[in-house]
């Protein structure tokens, strides 16, 4: 969408207008980072399950490592239900990561900068990992995923920047900051 001085962003709406109680013009921007941290969640999701819990080779070498770690026996049958273990735990751990994510997307869609900054920080360690991943084993096909997972991140980390995000994020703190009796800065 163009505005009339030609930029390609979506002009930023007075947000002011109506008292404290009136409803907050969500921008197209939020809703599109909102989505992008779905995205970008699901995809690390399915790249864990893929990669790491469909994995038989490598949960026998963790469950093996674990078991001789604690000096546990390593039979055939310790091994399967180590295995068995560790997927389950793996499995629990994906689905708090998940339910974790799509808490900081829709605090961030509700207008929560702490939302906004975690999925911010989080967006940038993911590009941290995906570069020393790359840097240290070159192009490798397991990759895809992390690089389909960061760009989504990225892209819901631009939206959430962008001036009409800002202008909602400021416009939801100074609220709750009225609300409270507080003075916005």
């Amino acid at each position: 969408m163009s505005n009339p001085e030609g930029s390609s962003h979506e002009p930023v709406r007075p947000v002011s207008e109506g008292g404290p109680d009136a409803e907050i013009p969500r921008p197209r921007a939020v809703d599109l980072a909102f989505q992008a941290s779905l995205a970008s969640t699901v995809i690390a999701c399915v790249a864990t399950v893929v990669t790491v819990l469909l994995d038989q080779v490598w949960l026998e070498r963790f469950a093996r490592q674990m078991l001789e770690e604690s000096g546990q026996p390593t039979g055939e049958v310790d091994l399967a239900t180590g295995v068995a273990v560790a997927r389950v735990s793996l499995g629990i751990g994906v689905a708090l990561f998940a339910a974790l994510f799509v808490l900081f997307a829709v605090k961030m869609r509700a207008g929560r900068s702490w939302a906004r900054l975690l999925l911010t920080v989080f967006a940038a360690v993911g590009v941290v990992n995906f570069l020393s991943a790359v840097a240290s084993s070159g192009a490798e096909l397991s990759l895809m995923w992390s690089l389909a997972e960061v760009a989504f991140a990225v892209t819901a980390v631009v939206y959430m920047f962008r001036p009409e995000s800002t202008s909602y994020f400021a416009e939801h703190r100074k609220r709750r900051l009225e609300r409270r009796g507080g003075r916005p800065r």
